[in-house]
């Protein structure tokens, strides 16, 4: 690790922030392989003071973790900037993935679970932040793993779960927010994706639940019913307090996360009278998913 690079775990199973580094400069060498290190054992990184950004810069710090994503919605893509999607109210129309009310349902998540190629990091820049609200909440689930008996680990290494965007629809659907992205479920744009509901980490063999509590909208060989309880149930556990980091957004923030063993998800903001725009760039999944032998 060189000497400007300081890491400084947060209370709690997950996050530290990244002193030392700035997203201008490309990572490359000790400071990557420190990076990728970080990453996988706090499963969130913050690194402060990221105002001066460009989204360019953004992209080419992205890209040595793996390829990225290019944004499908035209709304919510950054113009010139095929690599950035654009998250809030500032654009063409209103991209939130949180409750309207402040005691609403969540929507916690990992990016891309219900594509045949799922995200394997993400990595958000604050560029405007409301006063109040808005802030994101990531959960550990290695924690959540870790703490499930040993019958019911036994029983989650063999689970398959289906995930389909339909369930992420249909949540923002509920929510009813005004002037927001939607687009009706429908059989043939909505494909399943099977995963397990159990992984482990390429780089640690560590295990992690996989699953979202709206996109996860099945159990392979379960009735409907039986399934839409056990992943209310286990969203329960697996996103409890004790296992969470929370972020308050400050401009210039970036937060980078491991969708293999994070999940999260985005809390509530005045979208009709404040502003938030958040540049992410996503890494796509390079990686196997499934058990592996653990080290």
């Amino acid at each position: 690790m060189t000497a400007d690079l300081h890491i400084e775990p947060q209370d709690g199973p997950i996050g530290a922030v990244v002193r030392g580094v700035s997203l201008a400069d490309v990572p490359e060498g000790e400071v990557l392989e420190a990076l990728e290190d970080a990453l996988e054992r706090y499963g969130v990184l913050v690194f402060p003071d990221q105002a001066g950004v460009t989204p360019q810069q953004q992209i080419a710090f992205s890209r040595p973790f793996g390829p990225l994503e290019r944004v499908e919605l035209e709304y919510a893509l950054l113009t010139g900037s095929p690599e950035i999607f654009v998250v809030g109210n500032t654009g063409q129309k209103l991209v939130t993935f949180s409750p309207t009310q402040p005691d609403g349902e969540l929507e916690w998540h990992t990016d891309h679970i219900h594509r045949e190629i799922p995200a394997r990091a993400s990595l958000l820049l604050a560029r405007q932040v409301p006063d109040h609200g808005g802030d994101t909440l990531f959960a550990c689930m290695y924690s959540a793993y870790d703490a499930l008996t040993e019958g019911q680990q036994a029983q989650y290494d063999t689970l398959e779960v289906v995930n389909s965007v339909a369930g992420l629809k249909a949540y923002i659907e509920r929510q009813d927010h005004q002037n927001a992205h939607r687009t009706g479920p429908g059989e043939a744009e909505d494909p399943e994706v099977i995963w397990p509901l159990v992984r482990a980490h390429p780089r640690t063999g560590r295990k992690a639940l996989y699953f979202g509590n709206q996109v996860s909208i099945g159990v392979v060989g379960w009735p409907v019913e039986k399934a839409q309880r056990f992943i209310a149930e286990l969203t329960d556990h697996a996103c409890r307090v004790a296992f969470r980091y929370r972020h308050r957004w400050n401009v210039g923030d970036a937060v980078l996360w491991d969708n293999r063993r994070v999940l999260h998800a985005g809390t509530p903001y005045d979208t009709a009278n404040a502003r938030r725009e958040m540049h992410r760039t996503t890494v796509r999944e390079t990686a196997p998913i499934g058990l592996l032998s653990a080290r």
